[in-house]
């Protein structure tokens, strides 16, 4: 979008564009986005916004003109040493206030159940690591549904471990980088026994509960252990409409999670339902085997409890779940901040059962997003 017609007010600049539409451009704003004043390496600014005053305004100001958008320019000649900063039409149409910037990964959650979700998406490795496209989809489809299906992994231990190479650095917890699934003698967590497991989500009791599991079915020989999911978007969004006085008591109260064993203790407080910033669902702290004594008043208790007791009837409810018993050489990737996991009761005894798991943040998923949009754009 190119300039119109440009007007020099006491705080800002009024651009009228060549669409007819208007944008006021903060002085203050300007001075702090000189594009010059990024360092040419990093890209960081190194400006100091302390150096000039809030009500800083240009002594003189020069447009220059062209038909493409990113020659037309705006000269501003500050009063600061006779600096001089230059604006295209381009980036200032870009970047005017009030837009927000364009983000790849910025991609809309759908909710899901049993009946809308017939089967788990599905994405081949190989495709996945020869393909941007590939890859790009499946990470798109994982912020869409919460969960995705990774197969044809070689059959290696570390196939699953190697794949998150593809999107960033693993969260490691007080179970370490990777954590063995498999029925182990001692075990410090339900996961580690043949026992079935309700649906949850995973550590609750840390201070930044991981973002998305990753869970590499390495074997699964054994009978029985199928694996169960459920969108706690799609639970929630329904307890919201029918028992708005449940939905806020979840939304209101922070409760205590607790995992302790022989060598660690962690606590953390939060409330069962996290609403994002604008009001809406925003993730689920669901995990009953780490839920700490419940140390409300009395009066609270009795409210909490029936609150609690009514999400967890919910997620237990057939409809909103999908099982899929995991084969080896299978991996699925689930948002563990949104999508409930559990599975049935196996015999350990009738073949063996090993699952690897891993924890990659958001942040690295949304990332890796974005860089490949750029890859793919070029």
């Amino acid at each position: 979008m190119n300039f119109s017609k440009v007007q020099s007010k006491k705080n800002c600049f009024c651009v009228t564009w060549d669409d007819g539409s208007t944008s006021e451009l903060p002085y203050i704003w300007l001075r702090d986005n000189d594009q010059d004043e990024l360092h040419p390496q990093t890209g960081e600014r190194t400006f100091d916004l302390t150096t000039v005053p809030l009500d800083i305004a240009p002594h003189d100001f020069k447009l220059e003109l062209s038909d493409q958008p990113s020659l037309s320019r705006i000269n501003v000649y500050w009063p600061e040493n006779d600096r001089v900063s230059h604006y295209t039409a381009q980036w200032l149409y870009d970047h005017r206030p009030g837009r927000v910037r364009y983000d790849a990964a910025a991609i809309e959650r759908k909710s899901w159940a049993a009946k809308t979700m017939k089967s788990l998406p599905r994405f081949c490795s190989a495709e996945c690591k020869a393909s941007p496209t590939v890859l790009s989809d499946a990470l798109t489809t994982l912020k869409q549904t919460g969960i995705i299906l990774i197969d044809g992994l070689d059959d290696d231990l570390n196939a699953g471990e190697n794949f998150g190479e593809l999107i960033g650095f693993k969260r490691e917890t007080n179970y370490g980088i990777m954590f063995e699934v498999q029925s182990k003698p001692r075990p410090n967590n339900l996961a580690y026994t043949s026992l079935a497991l309700p649906l949850h989500t995973d550590l609750s009791n840390q201070e930044f509960v991981p973002g998305n599991q990753f869970l590499h079915c390495y074997r699964n020989d054994a009978s029985g252990g199928g694996s169960i999911f459920a969108d706690a978007m799609s639970i929630v969004e329904d307890l919201e409409r029918d028992c708005p006085e449940h939905y806020a008591t979840l939304c209101a109260n922070d409760v205590p999670w607790h995992f302790l064993d022989d060598k660690d203790d962690v606590r953390y407080r939060r409330p069962v339902i996290g609403l994002n910033r604008y009001g809406n669902f925003g993730s689920l702290t669901f995990n009953a085997h780490l839920a700490d004594i419940a140390d409300f008043d009395s009066d609270l208790l009795y409210s909490f409890y029936a609150a609690y007791q009514e999400l967890m009837r919910r997620i237990r409810e057939a409809s909103y779940n999908i099982e899929y018993v995991l084969q080896g050489g299978e991996m699925v990737v689930f948002d563990n901040q949104r999508v409930l996991h559990g599975r049935a009761a196996f015999d350990p005894s009738s073949g063996a059962r090993h699952l690897r798991g891993f924890y990659i943040e958001h942040n690295e998923i949304n990332s890796r997003i974005r860089m490949l949009a750029k890859q793919l754009m070029s």
